[in-house]
């Protein structure tokens, strides 16, 4: 893009002066008046200054005309601005813009156009003025606004890795186009950045907000019914309390049994040589004994099995921690919100970066 902007910006200037020699071959760099402020005339952003202030700004500015006429576009800018600090002129502006423009250096080409339209035509001319508008507008489709604030105290806030501010502030300013990274942190404290694309001529607002890790962390189950696996296990006490109770019944009867076995036995001894079972309901006793027991048995198996189901229930369902993302946890709901404006495009982003 900034390729694009130079060789827009250089037809332009060429275009612009009457008195414009040929264009030469692309290693040759054009004449100084073809592309650039010669004088310095007219009014100044600082107004009146000094004689020696104004010479010396001379010096510099016909010496970074020289560097700029020669290709020598580092060399250029560092004597524009020795100019200017003699001289604060927005011709001085405008020719430092033109060379920082080779230099791929977008940001300082908009501050610098910006001060080189800022007292009108007079300094510049219509000419050169009009065209420093015209290059403003295409340094403009470079470039993005970014609006970062943070209120938590003692947060280290950064944009693309350089830090900006300690918070609470506020970071304003210009950057590229593109790809950039916003992160605040704070020692305990949940870290997490962003990278948003920045559109051209748009502004990105974001509001970086810090949580804990606790305030962060929330907790979830596999199920709701969290009754289910403790409702299970109560059946299955239930179900085990009621095979003893059985176990419980059956000793009684097998006792009963003994009783009359011994009692049978006492009394049939001497006339029938001991008891005889048969047509006196000793034997159902033990049958009942028996069975009671059985059954208490099978009670015993589907009570510990269904403690053992409950309690497998629980463990699987179980409380488990989880962290939330810090846009979940404003509102409980969204909080990155599209920011669409005239001019403006973004997001509003609540959370921890």
């Amino acid at each position: 893009m900034t390729r694009t902007l130079a060789a827009a910006l250089g037809v332009a200037l060429i275009a612009s002066v009457a008195s414009a020699q040929p264009v030469p071959a692309p290693a040759a760099p054009l004449a100084t008046a073809d592309k650039a402020m010669t004088t310095l005339d007219g009014v100044s952003a600082s107004g009146a200054v000094s004689d020696n202030d104004e010479r010396e700004a001379t010096i510099d500015f016909d010496q970074g005309n020289n560097y700029l006429n020669s290709g020598l576009f580092a060399q250029a800018v560092d004597k524009y601005k020795e100019a200017l600090a003699h001289w604060d002129h927005p011709a001085i502006h405008y020719n430092l813009a033109l060379a920082l423009i080779s230099l791929d250096r977008p940001l300082e080409v908009y501050d610098h156009l910006t001060e080189a339209t800022s007292c009108g035509v007079e300094p510049l001319g219509q000419d050169k003025y009009n065209h420093a508008r015209e290059y403003l507008r295409l340094v403009e489709g470079q470039i993005a606004d970014i609006d970062v604030s943070c209120d938590k105290p003692g947060a280290r806030v950064a944009v693309d890795g350089k830090e900006v501010f300690i918070a609470p502030g506020r970071y304003v300013a210009k950057v590229r186009a593109g790809m950039h990274s916003f992160l605040a942190d704070k020692p305990g404290y949940v870290t997490r950045s962003v990278a948003p694309y920045v559109g051209p001529g748009k502004t990105f607002r974001v509001d970086l907000l810090l949580y804990t890790s606790d305030e962060l962390t929330r907790y979830r189950r596999k199920w709701d019914r969290t009754w289910v696996p403790y409702t299970v296990i109560g059946a299955g006490a239930l179900v085990a309390l009621a095979g003893g109770g059985l176990e419980l019944w059956a000793g009684s009867d097998f006792k009963q049994y003994d009783t009359a076995v011994a009692k049978c036995n006492k009394d049939n001894a001497v006339v029938n040589g001991g008891c005889s079972l048969t047509g006196t309901g000793i034997q159902s006793m033990q049958n009942s004994g028996t069975m009671k027991q059985t059954t208490g048995f099978v009670l015993y198996g589907v009570g510990g099995a269904a403690i053992v189901v409950g309690g497998v229930l629980a463990y699987i369902n179980r409380r488990e921690a989880y962290q939330i993302r810090p846009e979940e946890l404003h509102g409980q709901g969204l909080s990155i919100a599209p920011v669409v404006a005239p001019g403006v495009a973004g997001a509003l982003v609540q959370g921890h970066f």
